[in-house]
């Protein structure tokens, strides 16, 4: 059987150890070099001057030589107005990418030495720059779609399910004859089978569709993927994320679920003929087809973001789920790339993006109103 890449010395090309034996001025050259590829010149972002401008060393800081404004490596990113060194930032990036699975708040804040409030903020930045940065552009070839519900579990009945039957019996017996008139009854113990309890978790309860372009050569699975969060995996809302997000032409793989069947009456305008070829793979029966349809590239992203539901988590709230979808849809396109080009490739990201909207005075009140779903 074949090494997985994780477990090979070319993924390790960069480690927390690494990081860990860096000084703080190693780890700002660092952030110097992905966000400008030198330590030499910097860019301005009040004017875009690029130059060897005025270095502050007590500060780590820079005075543009042309409009004498201030500005660090941090200044107009999601990353700006920060608190924390260089090495904690680096090691909580270092930490985040070598999380497979994703990683808690709690963690997260235990390995960088800060408050749970810092790291949850600081993830959220994490997230909104993936989302923020997130490569829409229609997919094309062999692409998968599935979908999968998350969030809304029902509670578990606050008495144990397999009790005692006989001591459960002769309770109840002794209740039902020494039971006064006028007496309230006691409120019946949650189910998990109850229709309420159903009823409240299906509030929370949401349909994370990933669409999947996969790679034509043997063994390399999946490309790109984009995600999208509907309250039902549905035929409105199925065919517009087609339309939008999938070339014509391509070859679209998806499973019996009825919300899937109007893909087969979509028209290319540009030739009047149908827009792609559509195979199903009926899921009661087989995985997979014998001529090869499947949608095991769909499956593999649901068993990562399972997988951080279960064991990370342990829950996946509606409003900010689509900003999960779509970083276990980066870990899963960049899934075979070495820890330090991971880094390098999230920082890039960051670098890119401007100061956050979404979590910037987050602990003062300013949030997100609602959740990110789209509709059809």
């Amino acid at each position: 059987m074949a090494q997985p890449f994780t477990k090979s010395a070319a993924a390790r090309d960069l480690t927390l150890m690494h990081v860990a034996n860096m000084s703080e001025d190693e780890c700002h050259q660092y952030f110097c070099k992905v966000r400008w590829r030198s330590i030499e010149q910097q860019v301005c972002p009040s004017c875009g001057s690029i130059n060897r401008h005025y270095y502050r060393k007590a500060r780590r800081q820079w005075r543009c030589k042309d409009c004498d404004a201030y500005f660090s490596v941090t200044s107009g990113t999601p990353l700006h107005g920060h608190k924390m060194t260089y090495k904690k930032m680096l090691l909580g990036l270092m930490q985040y990418v070598q999380a497979a699975n994703g990683i808690a708040t709690d963690r997260l804040s235990h390995e960088m030495d800060v408050q749970v409030k810092t790291a949850h903020v600081f993830g959220g930045k994490i997230r909104e720059a993936l989302m923020t940065a997130q490569d829409l552009t229609p997919l094309s070839g062999l692409v998968q779609i599935d979908g999968a519900h998350f969030g809304g579990m029902p509670r578990f009945g606050r008495r144990r399910r397999k009790s005692d039957r006989l001591i459960e019996i002769a309770g109840r017996v002794k209740e039902k004859f020494e039971k006064k008139k006028g007496d309230t009854k006691e409120a019946p113990p949650r189910s998990r089978t109850n229709r309420t309890n159903w009823e409240r978790c299906r509030k929370n309860r949401r349909i994370v569709i990933v669409l999947r372009q996969v790679s034509l050569n043997s063994g390399e699975g999946g490309e790109r993927t984009i995600t999208a969060i509907c309250k039902s995996e549905n035929m409105i809302d199925v065919t517009a994320l087609a339309n939008r997000y999938i070339a014509p032409g391509s070859h679209i793989m998806t499973d019996e679920n009825p919300a899937y069947t109007k893909l087969d009456d979509q028209v290319d305008p540009a030739t009047t003929s149908k827009k792609w070829k559509h195979d199903t793979v009926n899921h009661s029966i087989e995985f997979s087809s014998p001529e090869g349809i499947n949608d095991n590239q769909c499956e593999s992203y649901f068993s990562r973001m399972r997988r951080w539901v279960k064991g990370v988590s342990h829950r996946a709230t509606p409003k900010y789920m689509a900003d999960r979808a779509t970083e276990f849809a980066w870990r899963e396109d960049n899934r075979r790339v070495a820890f330090g080009q991971k880094l390098e490739l999230l920082l890039t990201v960051i670098f890119n993006q401007g100061p956050s909207v979404w979590w910037r005075g987050y602990w003062q009140g300013h949030h997100r109103e609602d959740e990110i779903l789209f509709k059809g």
